[in-house]
C-alpha cells in the first residue's frame, strides 16, 4: 500500500520520519508546520522534535504539529478539526482520579460485609479503590460493555470471587448514575470518545491535511478506528515501527499474547492488510541484525526450526554486548560507568532502560560520584519527598500514641522552623529527656508547639472526626511549624517542585474529602500516606542533557547513541503480572478483558525495538541482595539463538565495565587495621573496679578504658521499651523484698505471698497487656520452682543478706592500693557458721567451668570479699558454696575445690592489676575471641567489625 510503510528496527524511529519530513518538504519547510504527527506519548513527542533539530542543527525550522495520542495517563486529548470543538464540548468532563477514588472507597467501606470482612481500613479501601479505577479504565479502552457482568457465572469461581462478583455488579450498576449526576464520565471512556469524535469529523469532511499515525500499536478498538480512519483520508499516512518481515508465515499464525509482534498482527488483521503488502520506508541499516531478532523471539512452537538455522554473520550481533555482574551494587557501577564514558564521546547520548525503581536509584547516586545528576522520568512519589516526609511526622508527632523519637524527627526535619535552633533541640534530647536535667529552653519550646499544635491534638486524639476537620487542621499545623513565626502567611511549606505538588494535592483533595464523613483518625495517617504514593513529583533541576533514566514504555521511539537495559533478569524483564484484587484470570477471560500475558508481550516489543539500537548493553545481577536470579527468558532465547548459529558467546561477552566496577573503589594500598590497644598513663586509669567491670576488664579491656577512662557512658533510649531486663529487675525486686522481710525463716504460704507481691510490682511497672501475657506465667513457673527448692534449703540457713555491698583491697599493687567491690543478690549464713554466695538469674547462667577458668570472676570476687569480712554486717567465715540460681530452672552450685577457686581468683585479680599499673600495658579489644563478653556498649567505638576478620592463612 502507498501509505502505510514500517521502519525497521534497526532504524532510528524518530531520525527516519524526521529525515523523511525534510526531503518531502526541503523546497517548502513552511508547509511542514501544517503536517501533524500522532505520537504514542509525549516523550516519542520530544524525541521526534530532538531528531529534526539534531538534522537541521542550528537552522531555523518550523515543526510540525506534533501530538500525543496514545497517552492513557493523560487526562485530556485534543486534536485538529475546525469542528473539533463543538465536537468535543459534547462530550462531558473527566472525573479526576481523586474523586473518583474517594467516591470508590466510600463505596467498598459501606460494603465491607461483600468481601467477607468485618471492617476495611481505609488504607485498604484506598488501594481496591485505586485497583478497581484501573479495572473500569481497561475496561473502556477495550470497550467493554459492563452489563455483560451478569453473564459471568459466580458458580464456576471460588467462593470469594463469587462475593467479589456480586460486588462488582453492585458497583458497576451504580456508577454511571453517580457519574451521570456530577455530569462526568470515566477519563478513559473521554480518550475513547474524543478519538472517535475526531475520526467523525475527518471522515465526515475528508480533510486533505496531511496527518500521519507513528509508532503506535493501536492497542484500543478507538485507536484501530484512528488508524484506518487516517489512512482512508487523501493524505493521511501511518508509520509503523518494528514490523518483522522476516518471520515465516505459519510462525506469524501462531503468534500469541506473549510475542512482540502480537499487537502489531492484531491491528493488521483489522485492517486487513497483508504483512507482505507492507514495505520498509527505507532500508534497514542492519538486515543481519533483524533476522536475529526475529529469530530470538520466534513462537516457541517453531523452535524446532533452530536446529536447521540460517547462518548469520557477526554483523548480526554487532554492538550488543552482555555484561553479567556478580551483585546489583556491580551492576550499578558498570551501568553509571557506561554513562559516564558517553560524556566522553561528543554529542553522544546514552540511556538506562529499566523497570526496576530500586536499581535506576542505584545509577543514579553512583553518578554522583562525578557530580552528574541524572533524569528519571519516573519521578518521586510525594510521600518520599521532602513535603511528604514532613507531612507525615506531623501526625507521627501529634498522634496519640506518639513518642519522643516521633517528636525529635519533626523537630529535626528540615521543613520545620518555629522558633527552631538546633543547640535547643540538642539540650531537649540530651540533657532533658536522656539525662532527666531542666532545661528552661527546651520545655519552653515544647510548650510552645504543644500550644500552637492543640487544635490538631485535640482532633487526632478523639476515637473518630470528620476526615476534613483533620485534614484541615494537619495542613495549619504544618504551615505554622514551617513559619519562623507561626504565621501560614510566612510558611516555606509550598515552596519547591514538591511543595507546588503537595499544594495541588491537597487543593483537589480537600474539594471531594466530605465525601468520606468522619473515619477513624488512628487510620488517618495510612490513608493520607496512601493517597500520597499516586502523586508522583518530576524535579526541574538542571540534569545532563545527555543521559536519562526512561521506562520501556517511556523510550521505545526515542534515539539514543547507546542504550542499557539494566536488571535483565526473570521478573524485572519481563516484570511479573501481579494478581488482581477483582477479577481472577478466568474471570477476565470469560468478562473479555486483556491477560496479564500481553503485557509480557507489549515488553517484549519494547526489547526487541532496543535490541536495533546502535549499541546495546544487556547488564544483569547474578545476585540481589544475597538472593540468587534467574536471568530472563529473553537472554537464555538470545543465547540459545548464538550457539545455534555457532556464534561464540565471547563475541557478545564484556568484562571491561565489572572489571571497573570491582576496581573503582579499592584503595591503592591495603593496611592492616589491628585492634585498638590505648595506653593511657597510670595516673589516668582507674584504681577500683566492680567485680563485673573487673570481667569486663577480663574479657574486653578496651570497654573498661572507654567507660572509666573517657568516662563515656551510653544515653539511655528515648523511648525505651520494657525489654527482658526490666523482667529480671522487677523479680530481683520481688526476691530481695521478700527476703529482707522473711531473714531467719522461710513462711509456709511464701508462694502466695510472692504471687502477691509479683501482682503489685506488675501494677506499679504498668505493663501492657501483651508483655503480661508472656511474663506472669515466666514468674508463677519461677515462684514455683522457688517454693519447691528453697523451703527445703531454708533449714540449713541462719540468715539472709540481700543487696549487700562489699569491698576488698590490693595495697602492693605498683601504682598503689586498688580496690575491688560488688553488690551480692544474696548471701546466707549457714546453721554451721558458713557462708553460701547466691546470684540470681532470670536468663542464661554461667557454667562451673568458666567460674573455674577465671572467666567468670564475679561470685568467686563476692566470695573473696565475704571470707575476708568485706560485706557490711556479715562476720567473715568460710565460703561453703557459689551458686547460681538460674530461676524456674536450676541451681549451678560450685561446692568443691571453694577455696582453691578464690586463692586462684585473689592470684589472678593481683597479677592483672599489676599488668594494668604499666604504662605498656594497652587496653586491647576483645584478647581473647573465644571469651568475649555477651554484649558491650562500646563494640562500635573499638570498630571490632574492621579489624577482626580473619586472613587468608591466620588463625
Amino acid at each position: 500500500m502507498s501509505n502505510i510503510f514500517n521502519i525497521s528496527t534497526s532504524n532510528s524511529f524518530v531520525d527516519t520520519l524526521a529525515t523523511k519530513l525534510l526531503d518531502d518538504y526541503k523546497n517548502d519547510l513552511l508547509s511542514l508546520s501544517n503536517v501533524v504527527i500522532l505520537l504514542p506519548n509525549h516523550r516519542s513527542c520530544t524525541s521526534l522534535s530532538e531528531a529534526f533539530v539534531r538534522i537541521k542543527g542550528m537552522q531555523p525550522t518550523l515543526l510540525p504539529q506534533i501530538k500525543a495520542i496514545g497517552d492513557i495517563e493523560e487526562d485530556e486529548l485534543i486534536l485538529t478539526g475546525d469542528t473539533a470543538l463543538q465536537e468535543f464540548t459534547k462530550i462531558p468532563p473527566a472525573i479526576t482520579p481523586i474523586e473518583r477514588n474517594i467516591i470508590f472507597m466510600k463505596l467498598i467501606i459501606s460494603r465491607h460485609n461483600e468481601f467477607g470482612l468485618e471492617k476495611i481500613s481505609l488504607a485498604q479501601a484506598c488501594f481496591l479503590a485505586q485497583e478497581l479505577g484501573n479495572l473500569i479504565d481497561k475496561a473502556h479502552l477495550q470497550e467493554l460493555d459492563w452489563s455483560n457482568i451478569t453473564n459471568l457465572v459466580p458458580d464456576e469461581y471460588a467462593t470469594h470471587w463469587q462475593e467479589t462478583l456480586k460486588f462488582l455488579d453492585i458497583i458497576t450498576s451504580f456508577w454511571p448514575k453517580i457519574l451521570d449526576e456530577r455530569g462526568l464520565i470515566d477519563s478513559a471512556k473521554r480518550k475513547s470518545l474524543l478519538i472517535k469524535a475526531q475520526c467523525h469529523i475527518w471522515q465526515s469532511q475528508k480533510t486533505k491535511q496531511r496527518i500521519i499515525v507513528a509508532g503506535t500499536t493501536a492497542v484500543s478498538p478507538s485507536m484501530k478506528l484512528l488508524v484506518k480512519t487516517v489512512l482512508d483520508l487523501p493524505n493521511g499516512e501511518v508509520y509503523l515501527s518494528g514490523l518483522d518481515k522476516d518471520l515465516e508465515d505459519d510462525a506469524w499464525e501462531d503468534i500469541d499474547e506473549t510475542h512482540p509482534q502480537f499487537e502489531l498482527k492484531q491491528l493488521l488483521d483489522y485492517l486487513q492488510i497483508p504483512r507482505n503488502k507492507i514495505d520498509n520506508l527505507v532500508e534497514p541499516k542492519n538486515k543481519h541484525k533483524e533476522k536475529f531478532i526475529s529469530e530470538v523471539m520466534r513462537p516457541a512452537a517453531h523452535t524446532h526450526k533452530w536446529l536447521n538455522i540460517t547462518p548469520l554473520p557477526i554483523e548480526a550481533v554487532k554492538n550488543i554486548k552482555l555484561i553479567e555482574c556478580k551483585n546489583s551494587r556491580a551492576e550499578s557501577i558498570s551501568i553509571a560507568t557506561i554513562l559516564r564514558e558517553t560524556l566522553e564521546i561528543p554529542s553522544q547520548t546514552a540511556a538506562l532502560i529499566t523497570p526496576d525503581r530500586n536499581l535506576a536509584r542505584r545509577v543514579a547516586n553512583e553518578l554522583i560520584r562525578w557530580q552528574i545528576d541524572i533524569d528519571d522520568s519516573a519521578g518521586t512519589p510525594l510521600s518520599l519527598t521532602p513535603w511528604g516526609i514532613y507531612m507525615r511526622a506531623i501526625v507521627k508527632a501529634f498522634s496519640l500514641n506518639s513518642g519522643k523519637n516521633e517528636i525529635l524527627a519533626l523537630l529535626r526535619n528540615q521543613l520545620f522552623l518555629f522558633n527552631k535552633d538546633d543547640n535547643i533541640i540538642n539540650h531537649l534530647d540530651k540533657t532533658f529527656w536522656r539525662l532527666k536535667q531542666k532545661h528552661i529552653e527546651a520545655e519552653k519550646l515544647l510548650q510552645d508547639i504543644k500550644d500552637i499544635s492543640s487544635e490538631f491534638t485535640n482532633i487526632i486524639a478523639t476515637p473518630r472526626a470528620c476526615l476534613s476537620d483533620i485534614l484541615k487542621a494537619h495542613i495549619l499545623i504544618a504551615e505554622k511549624l514551617s513559619s519562623k513565626s507561626a504565621s501560614p502567611n510566612d510558611s516555606i511549606l509550598w515552596q519547591n517542585e514538591d511543595g507546588e505538588a503537595g499544594a495541588a494535592f491537597l487543593a483537589e483533595l480537600l474539594a471531594k474529602i466530605d465525601i468520606l464523613g468522619e473515619i477513624e483518625t488512628s487510620q488517618y495517617l495510612d490513608f493520607f500516606e496512601s493517597l500520597m504514593r499516586s502523586v508522583v513529583v518530576h524535579n526541574k533541576k538542571n540534569y545532563h542533557p545527555r543521559i536519562r533514566i526512561l521506562s520501556p514504555r517511556e523510550a521505545r521511539l526515542n534515539h539514543f547513541d547507546r542504550i542499557i537495559l539494566g536488571g535483565f533478569n526473570e521478573g524485572v524483564w519481563p516484570t511479573i503480572p501481579s494478581a488482581d484484587p477483582w477479577m481472577s484470570r478466568p474471570m477476565k477471560k470469560d468478562f473479555g478483558l486483556e491477560q496479564p500475558e500481553k503485557q509480557i508481550g507489549v515488553l517484549a516489543l519494547d526489547f526487541t525495538t532496543f535490541l536495533g539500537a546502535p549499541n546495546i548493553y544487556i547488564t544483569r545481577a547474578q545476585n540481589d541482595s544475597g538472593t540468587p536470579t534467574i536471568k530472563s527468558r529473553w537472554q537464555m532465547r538470545l543465547e540459545t539463538v548464538l550457539q545455534a548459529l555457532k556464534i561464540d558467546i565471547k563475541e557478545v561477552k564484556e568484562t571491561l565495565y565489572t572489571n571497573i566496577a570491582e576496581k573503582i573503589d579499592l584503595p591503592q594500598k591495603f593496611i592492616k587495621i589491628e585492634a585498638p590497644a590505648p595506653k593511657p598513663p597510670v595516673d589516668a586509669r582507674p584504681r577500683k573496679l566492680s567485680a563485673s567491670a573487673f570481667e569486663k576488664l577480663l574479657r574486653d579491656p578496651y570497654g573498661v578504658f572507654a567507660e572509666y577512662i573517657l568516662k563515656l557512658k551510653p544515653l539511655d533510649e528515648l523511648d525505651k521499651n520494657v525489654d527482658v531486663s526490666d523482667f529480671g529487675n522487677i523479680v530481683h525486686k520481688i526476691l530481695e523484698d521478700f527476703t529482707n522481710r522473711y531473714p531467719n525463716f522461710y513462711p509456709e504460704n511464701a508462694k502466695e505471698i510472692l504471687l502477691d507481691m509479683g501482682k503489685k510490682a506488675f501494677e506499679e511497672n504498668n505493663l501492657s497487656l501483651e508483655k503480661l501475657s508472656f511474663w506472669w506465667p515466666k514468674f508463677n513457673q519461677m515462684i514455683q520452682w522457688i517454693s519447691e527448692n528453697e523451703h527445703e534449703y531454708r533449714k540449713q540457713i541462719k540468715t539472709s543478706h540481700n543487696e549487700v555491698w562489699g569491698q576488698m583491697f590490693f595495697d602492693n599493687a605498683p601504682a598503689g592500693r586498688f580496690e575491688i567491690y560488688a553488690k551480692a543478690d544474696r548471701i546466707d549464713e549457714t546453721t554451721d557458721g558458713k557462708i553460701n554466695i547466691i546470684d540470681y538469674k532470670t536468663g542464661r547462667a554461667r557454667k562451673i567451668s568458666e567460674i573455674k577458668k577465671g572467666y567468670a570472676p564475679q561470685l568467686p570476687i563476692e566470695g573473696l570479699i565475704a571470707s575476708e569480712g568485706g560485706f557490711d554486717n556479715i562476720k567473715k567465715a568460710k565460703i561453703n558454696s557459689l551458686m547460681y540460681w538460674k530461676l524456674g530452672d536450676s541451681i549451678i552450685s560450685v561446692d568443691d575445690g571453694v577455696d582453691e577457686i578464690l586463692n586462684d581468683t585473689k592470684q589472678h585479680i593481683s597479677e592483672i592489676i599489676n599488668l594494668f599499673d604499666f604504662e605498656t600495658t594497652g587496653y586491647l579489644s576483645r584478647p581473647n575471641p573465644k571469651n568475649v563478653p555477651e554484649y558491650s556498649d562500646y563494640e562500635h567505638l573499638s570498630r571490632v567489625r574492621e579489624w577482626s576478620i580473619k586472613e587468608d592463612g591466620e588463625e
